[in-house]
This record gives C-alpha cells, structure tokens and sequence, in this order.
C-alpha cells in the first residue's frame, strides 16, 4: 500500500471526492495535464503487464506528436482524494503507454488505451538468443530492463539473489525477466512489476503471513459495499518439486520438495484434498537451497487460489496488488485475503478479487 497521510482513512469512509489527474507526457513538446471525461486503471499481479488504463480525455485535448499519440506518448494518472477544503492527496496509478486513440463518439474528445512499463519490455525482443553466465540474478534482471526502458529506476524489495549458470533465452525478454519456469525472477522466488510512478520494483511472493494494511468492513464508516466467496480446485497445487535440470551441463539439483504442511490448512498435503503435486525445472537452479526458495514462492502463489473473495468496496486508490486486507462481512468471519487484482474506476466503486488460505486467518 501506498504510504498516505494520517488524514486519509477517516476522509475515505465519510466525507471526500475522488479526484483524477492525468498529465501526459509526448514524445515531443512539455508535459500538460489533460483533463478527463472518464478513466479506469486496473492492475493485475497474475498478469505480465500488471496496469492497464483506458480513458477518454475531454475535446480539445492536443493531439500529434506534442501530444496525445500512440507514437510515443506516455499518460501519467494520479487518483486520490479532494479533502473538500482545498486540499487534496493524489497517488500515482501507473505510468501507461497509449496504444490505442480513437476518437470517441458521440461525446467527442479523445478514447486512449494504455498499459504500463513492463509492455515495453516485452515488445522488446531479443534480436539473436541470449546467452548469459556468471551474473548476479537480480543485477541481470535489471539489466534487461533497462536495455528496453534506459530512463527508468529499479527498486530492488528483496535480497534474494544467485548466481545465474550458463543460460540461453531464445526470442521472449520478458520470459527471462519473469512469468516462466526458465526466468530469473522465479529462480530466486521474487516478482518483477512496474508501480504507479513507471518504475520497476523487484519484490518477494507476498504471502497472508504480511501484516494487513486496510480493513475492509461494514457498518457506519465501513468500506465494504459487496462481497461474494467462490470456491475452485483450478490451479491448486500443495507440493512443489523443483529440480536445477543440467541441460547447460551444469550438475543436476534436487529434487527439492516443498509442501503445505500447516496443520489447520483445508490444502494440506494430510487433509482431504489429498496431495497436488506440481513440478517445476530450471536450469537457474544451481543449488539446494535456491531450489527451495523458488519452490516456496510458487507455492505461495498456489495456496488459497481454492478460497476466492470478491468484494467491491470504497475506492481506495493507495492499495496495491499483492497487498493484504482484513475482510469482515456482516454474515462472515473476519478473514485475511491477498488482493490479486483491483479495478478502480470514474464511475463506481473499487473492484477486488483476493484469495486466502484459510477462512479464519482473521480471528
């Protein structure tokens, strides 16, 4: 979550307007602010552009190279508060380039489409395979991603870190960043995602035992509107096996199994749910204690997909997937859930689909 003021919380759950800047940034000419009919950001920690935006700016909204065009330009979008005594509090949403201009009718002004940082790496393929050997698994990642963004900063939330082994990567800069088996992000158990200010942060799998940083929860001053729990076995897996594969004729590692032991998970490799194995290969794995890291993140990711929530609430714009939050509907215990993806909109209240291991993490 976004670190806000202390004046935040109380104003978002009684008296407040949510205010929306957008402040565009052309490929050539200075940065204006444009004002907007409408907007919408969603953000997605299971997708590999984790914000996406659309917009419709107002008529009259410059346009061409000095201006709004998918030939370069980049959106900064700002939501918050307007504390309605003539201050306000704005965090940024994200950093999107357009792909997309289309005139919008019948309202006139500017329709646009844009996505955040990390589509610019992945339209950056490599040219010829590459082949990288003896680097620091974070120093690497941060390399290739500012071969394809050379004005970005990289934020580095983690310490976990290995030596990359002998490693070729064919056409997908992306799939070596993160998102597969064979990338590097995975092999050391972190995520690597672009925030609202454009800038790239490598961070661990969040996990429910993060403190919760909101509380979603009804009654006077209460945020949550509407909340709906779903129940699914798709993509639950509670062991993990990971093994270094020696396809780079480094020595083969593991396997190394790691698995949801905790007694008063309804997951657990003893329950009822019986045991789900998934198996995971990289040749990035060179030791026993790297595979185990990796394979502890992915099950991290896994567990709980099974306990869904999905709850509309007040917009707060401070939230980040990946964040936790205490959940406590009128009918229900209160419980934890990671928020996986969040959609906050000009029209309506905040979106949130969150998962959670366990139905009583909150009490």
């Amino acid at each position: 979550m976004w670190s806000v003021s202390r004046r935040w919380d109380p104003a978002l759950r009684h008296t407040h307007r949510l205010k929306a800047r957008a402040t565009v940034l052309p490929p050539a000419g200075a940065p204006f602010v444009a004002p907007l009919l409408s907007w919408s950001v969603t953000a997605d920690r299971t997708a590999n552009v984790r914000r996406t935006m659309q917009a419709v700016f107002a008529p009259g909204a410059r346009r061409g190279l000095d201006g709004v065009t998918v030939q370069g330009t980049y959106v900064q979008l700002d939501v918050g508060i307007d504390y309605l005594d003539g201050s306000e509090e704005l965090i940024p949403q994200g950093r999107f380039r357009l792909d997309e201009e289309d005139a919008a009718l019948p309202v006139g002004g500017i329709s646009v489409k844009g996505y955040g940082r990390e589509k610019a790496v992945i339209d950056d393929k490599f040219l010829i395979p590459r082949t990288e050997r003896n680097s620091s698994a974070l120093d690497l990642i941060e390399a290739l991603l500012l071969e394809s963004v050379p004005t970005a900063t990289v934020l580095r939330r983690s310490t976990r870190d290995a030596v990359v082994s002998v490693t070729t990567w064919e056409r997908e800069r992306w799939e070596a960043i993160d998102g597969t088996d064979a990338s590097l992000a995975r092999s050391v158990g972190v995520e690597v995602w672009a925030d609202g200010t454009g800038q790239f942060v490598i961070s661990r799998v969040p996990t429910l035992s993060d403190p919760p940083v909101w509380t979603v929860d009804t009654g006077d001053g209460g945020a949550l509107i509407t909340a709906a729990a779903s129940t699914s076995t798709a993509g639950l897996y509670n062991i993990v096996v990971a093994i270094g594969d020696a396809s780079n004729g480094s020595t083969p590692i593991g396997p190394v199994i790691v698995q949801d032991a905790d007694p008063t998970s309804p997951t657990r490799v003893s329950g009822p749910m019986g045991r789900r194995p998934r198996h995971y290969s990289s040749p990035l794995l060179r030791t026993a204690a790297q595979a185990d890291t990796a394979a502890r993140s992915l099950l991290s990711n896994s567990l709980g997909l099974s306990a869904g929530l999905s709850f509309s609430a007040l917009p707060n714009p401070a939230l980040e997937p990946g964040d936790v939050v205490r959940v406590v509907p009128d009918d229900r215990p209160a419980e934890l859930h990671i928020i996986d993806k969040l959609t906050l909109s000009s029209t309506g209240a905040m979106q949130c689909e969150t998962r959670s291991t366990r139905a009583d993490d909150g009490t």
